[in-house]
């Protein structure tokens, strides 16, 4: 299953979620809150504005819509990225840890499912994944995303809220720091305007400093030198993080093997189409001490 596939199924769930809440309103909703994001996205830089919220299930169609499937295509990248720089294999043991940071909307686990279906020298059998969001509506549409998919790989998904600026709901999580893998996608650009206090940045201090040895990072968001040098500036100089890949605004696209025509009924309804083309940066960082 290709991930704008899966995407549509997640997709006639939400809509159907939508309806319950919104009736007839529900497409106008829906376009509506296209373009609630997208003027959202524009203003990341802003430290006055507010938090996007995607309570709403019109919200969440639409960023599902929109980014999901795409971002996801951009996990696998970087995966195959890691994969090439660790000699063949980004996991070492049938048993694995995921904790995806801001992963609500569910790219960063479908990419990770993607990439190991696809990469059978994997020795993965069983993967244990933390959401952590500060949005507890999205718990419903990921936690059966391995039957979804068809996945060759036995996957647990726990969700646990998570609000970067407020320390009382990190400070006391300790499984996600287990990780061996930790993703941040599209989550940097997401909190850096509300890094009041540094309270951002001790939120990182922590993921650095507590992950095990050998757990690997994988960052990736808009292509943007501001966000780049905010997240970079909570590793660079510390010597127990080592960076492995490191890439800077560049234009990038899904593979072939992902078509958006998955998409057609809903492109057609709402007169959209999935984003397609963005300019990123990434980085593979590595626990090494």
């Amino acid at each position: 299953m290709t991930l704008f596939e899966l995407v549509k199924v997640a997709l006639d769930e939400l809509y159907d979620e939508g309806k319950a809440q919104h009736g007839a309103s529900l497409d106008d909703k829906i376009k509506a809150k296209i373009s609630y994001l997208a003027g959202g996205y524009r203003g990341l830089t802003d430290s006055s504005r507010r938090a996007i919220s995607y309570r709403d299930p019109a919200t969440r169609f639409a960023y599902v819509m929109k980014y999901v499937a795409t971002h996801g295509d951009y996990v696998v990248q970087t995966l195959e990225a890691l994969r090439d720089v660790n000699g063949g294999k980004v996991f070492s043991a049938e048993s694995a840890r995921l904790s995806c940071v801001g992963g609500g909307p569910g790219s960063d686990v479908m990419g990770v499912l993607k990439y190991l279906s696809e990469n059978k020298k994997e020795p993965v059998k069983k993967l244990t994944c933390y959401l952590l969001d500060g949005e507890q509506a999205w718990a419903d549409t990921w936690t059966e995303i391995g039957d979804a998919l068809q996945s060759p790989v036995s996957i647990n998904v726990n969700f646990q809220p998570l609000d970067v600026t407020k320390p009382e709901s990190w400070n006391s999580q300790k499984k996600f720091l287990l990780a061996d893998l930790f993703t941040f996608s599209y989550f940097v650009s997401e909190v850096k305007a509300f890094d009041k206090g540094g309270v951002v940045g001790d939120f990182w201090d922590k993921i650095f400093t507590e992950a095990s040895i050998g757990a690997n990072f994988l960052y990736i968001d808009n292509g943007y030198k501001e966000f780049n040098e905010f997240f970079d500036s909570f590793w660079r100089g510390r010597k127990d993080v080592e960076c492995l890949y490191e890439d800077d605004n560049q234009w990038t696209t899904p593979r072939g093997s992902e078509q958006s025509d998955e998409l057609g009924e809903y492109k057609t309804k709402f007169g959209q189409s999935p984003k397609l083309k963005s300019m990123i940066s990434t980085r593979i960082l590595k626990k090494i001490k």
